[in-house]
């Protein structure tokens, strides 16, 4: 198919809308990558010139997503819903939303916690613990790295083979209550804007640079032991996240009792780093 010949500015308005159409009707469903250029181009029956601003023009609108390396992508039709004052696995809330949870890649290799992870988790520095990363999809789109970090004596007491992490789809919170026996009741989380480096860029498909939000959180079980610290770096574009805060007014003012950060549970007196705005979200 081919469009009429027209003035410039014309032609590209009836790239875009052609573009549209075709998005509309499912012949470029949501999700799905466009042709290349040079094919779609062909295809219309313009040149590349007034194709490359017409998606200009769908790209700026949030139409289409260009990741280089990747390819132009037509947006999903809706984002992934995240309510932070609901502790739920990424799994969940991605199956949650209707659409396929899936894991595009796994890596899970043991370490020695540096002073960081030994203070949160509350175990000796250069003791064994147990790192799992994923890159989890949505449909079959990356849109979460994680990384989680457990300690090895965790799988030791109940002779649990950690490699079971690997299989596809475990929800880490559900292999927590079904294999270790250690159900996660709550976490402190901490959420900062992120700046993707080459390497997690190559991993969720966007372009190095591209805003990510992450967000750490230290997970504790029924007796209040901290037993999982895990990091999720989430492309933005894919989800909307949502915090429910209470006040101002006194009535059932839930946010006095929050402990300063200095006093959380495996906090030890960490040090606020300067420079840095941080937002605090306790998931119960």
């Amino acid at each position: 198919m081919s469009l009429p010949r027209l003035e410039h500015s014309s032609l590209t308005d009836r790239v875009r809308q052609e573009l549209l159409n075709q998005i509309e009707d499912g012949r470029q469903p949501p999700g799905s990558r466009l042709p290349a250029e040079i094919d779609l181009a062909r295809s219309l029956g313009v040149s590349r010139t007034s194709l490359r601003e017409a998606l200009l023009q769908l790209q700026q609108e949030g139409t289409i997503i260009r990741r280089h390396g990747h390819g132009t992508f037509v947006r999903s039709a809706g984002v992934l819903h995240n309510n932070l004052d609901r502790n739920l696995s990424t799994t969940e809330l991605i199956r949650g939303h209707g659409v396929i949870p899936g894991t595009l890649e796994t890596r899970i290799s043991s370490s020695k916690a540096g002073s960081h992870e030994a203070e949160l988790l509350r175990v000796l520095e250069g003791s064994t613990t147990i790192v799992l990363e994923r890159v989890r999809t949505a449909d079959g789109r990356p849109v979460v790295f994680t990384m989680d970090v457990i300690p090895a004596a965790l799988f030791d007491t109940v002779d649990v083979d950690p490699q079971e992490l690997t299989q596809p789809d475990v929800s880490v919170f559900g292999f927590f209550e079904e294999r270790l026996g250690r159900s996660v009741v709550h976490g402190c989380a901490h959420l900062r804007v992120k700046l993707a480096s080459s390497e997690l860029a190559a991993r969720l498909a966007v372009d190095a640079g591209t805003p990510t939000l992450m967000i750490e959180q230290l997970n504790f079980d029924v007796a209040d032991v901290p037993v999982l610290l895990s990091s999720e770096t989430y492309v933005a574009d894919a989800f909307d996240f949502v915090i429910h805060r209470r006040g101002p007014g006194p009535a059932e003012d839930r946010t006095r009792s929050l402990p300063p950060l200095s006093a959380l549970p495996g906090s030890r007196n960490r040090p606020r780093r300067r420079g840095r705005s941080e937002v605090r979200a306790v998931n119960r």
